[in-house]
């Protein structure tokens, strides 16, 4: 099953998100910011990590990279209310998504970088609670 590592400060986001992803068949934790995405990198083994750009600690591009960094860097997509005109892998990530309540484009995203890595689609794991 495919884990999916989540970060973003909006607990409505979060849960929406996670309840989405699980019912796809992911297994989701979701982090608070960015310090908690690079402490759950060791202990999940993301094969995806979503996030948004403006984390409340530290900023999504300086989390990518530390994560990016790692032995075994999962691809990482941002999720932001931002809409980029700059290519994804300008400012070093995998894929960009424009924050919206309907999550097919997202979705979309997930599936693509998950199949790419080959990775069969369950669990749930909030660190934010």
């Amino acid at each position: 099953m495919a884990r999916i590592l989540f970060g973003d400060s909006d607990p409505h986001i979060q849960m929406l998100c996670q309840e989405e992803f699980l019912d796809e068949g992911y297994e989701v934790t979701v982090a608070c910011d960015g310090k908690e995405l690079i402490r759950l990198m060791d202990s999940v083994h993301p094969d995806l990590v979503v996030m948004e750009l403006l984390l409340p600690d530290m900023s999504g591009l300086e989390t990518m990279r530390i994560i990016k960094g790692t032995a075994q860097a999962p691809p990482v997509i941002f999720y932001s209310v931002y809409n980029f005109s700059l290519p994804a892998n300008a400012i070093g990530a995998d894929g960009l998504v424009v924050k919206s309540s309907d999550l097919k484009l997202l979705k979309k995203s997930v599936r693509k970088f998950l199949k790419s890595k080959n990775v069969s689609q369950l669990s749930n794991g909030n660190s934010c609670n």
